[in-house]
């Protein structure tokens, strides 16, 4: 089989590789999976893996692992290439046929896609699949598939890589055009505010009542992208009120602030968003509750760390470009980082976490291709 496979052209094996690709991102697509309801795409990722002869473990998270073998036994003593994706996606995240069109994939318009992350899974086990059949030297892999990742990167979070040796890795997700890697990102904090003010009728005294929704109109918040764009802050969601003709008590707020501040400055900017809400409720009488969750931290990856040396050897060896980027999205990569060397290389889905979903898979083929190049005769520093 492998010498088979090895006599096509580059061009062929390109081809026969999207289209093997293709079918697994049309099998993901048919497979619901939310955060918090991983089982099916588990049950799926578990019989691929275990048609490798690979071991697979699912930890107390229910994150699924598996070792994959150096190809050399003399090399399995090499601390393992991490490879991660994760298995989790935002609702409505159901079932579905996708269609696929001149090498575009896109939702059939009743959900999201799902390629935000079925294409960093589909390139993770095609990845293993690959070097099986071509039989090339490539050190022990670490695959790990992650639940939560949507819901802040708690099965990443939860990952220990100390029993399994992992010091670096990639992390294939959606940042950017596909190939793009991410060598800094930002810290994404998510925040809670709920303004307290005095109910009563308008058609009635209005002695004694202060509008929470007043409150919210006055507050001065940060918004918008700030600071030359190393800030963004947004408000997502509003809840307050129970009739047209009452004033209303209590506001409910959701928002974000993600940002490229460290230290103080980020201090600072999070005292101004809380300042904001507690002067405006504060200015009617009434009092503001603000909680910040930290979601994930942000990071910034050597330019010489030796996994990422070898992604751009590789690139320059395909005649590919390699295209570094800042990013605002957060990936496992966030969580990883605290312990592994990993970089997140986009899949390129685009308008993820809509109906509207797509992702081309000639790039995603070549994304694999790169991938595989650096996999082969890698030796970690």
């Amino acid at each position: 089989m492998a010498t088979t496979h090895t006599s096509k052209t580059a061009h062929e094996t390109k081809g026969t590789l999207e289209a093997r690709i293709t079918e697994t991102l049309i099998a993901l697509a048919g497979i619901p999976s939310i955060s918090g309801a991983e089982e099916q795409v588990r049950a799926y990722i578990v019989e691929r893996l275990e048609r490798l002869d690979l071991s697979v473990v699912i930890d107390a998270a229910g994150n699924v692992i598996a070792r994959l073998p150096a190809s050399d036994t003399a090399r399995d003593a090499e601390p393992p290439v991490l490879l991660n994706a994760h298995m989790d996606r935002v609702p409505p995240g159901r079932a579905h046929t996708p269609l696929l069109r001149n090498g575009i994939l896109r939702s059939d318009g009743t959900t999201n896609l799902g390629a935000d992350d079925s294409a960093g899974i589909a390139l993770i086990l095609h990845i293993a699949e690959e070097l099986r059949t071509r039989g090339v030297s490539h050190p022990p892999l670490l695959l790990l598939f992650t639940v939560g990742e949507e819901v802040g990167l708690t099965g990443a979070k939860a990952f220990d890589p100390a029993p399994w040796g992992t010091r670096e890795g990639i992390v294939f997700d959606n940042a950017g055009e596909a190939g793009e890697v991410v060598t800094r990102a930002a810290t994404y904090i998510a925040f809670d505010v709920t303004l307290h003010g005095s109910g009563g009728h308008p058609g009635k005294q209005l002695e004694g009542t202060a509008s929470a929704i007043e409150m919210f109109r006055r507050a001065q918040y940060p918004f918008g992208s700030l600071d030359g764009d190393t800030t963004r802050v947004s408000i997502g969601r509003i809840e307050g009120g129970s009739a047209r003709n009452a004033v209303p008590a209590e506001v409910r707020v959701q928002g974000e602030a993600r940002t490229l501040l460290e230290g103080a400055e980020r201090t600072t900017l999070l005292e101004r968003i809380e300042r904001a809400f507690t002067e405006a409720a504060q200015s009617l009488g009434g009092s503001a509750e603000i909680a910040f969750d930290p979601h994930c931290d942000g990071y910034r990856v050597d330019p010489n760390e030796p996994l990422l040396r070898a992604w751009a050897a590789a690139c320059a060896e395909r005649g590919q470009p390699f295209r570094t980027i800042t990013t605002f999205i957060g990936s496992d990569a966030s969580a990883l980082r605290a312990h592994t060397r990993v970089f997140t290389v986009s899949t390129g889905a685009m308008n993820e976490h809509t109906s509207d979903e797509w992702i081309a898979t000639a790039p995603l083929a070549e994304v694999a291709e790169t991938a595989l190049r650096v996999l082969e005769n890698y030796r970690s520093e």
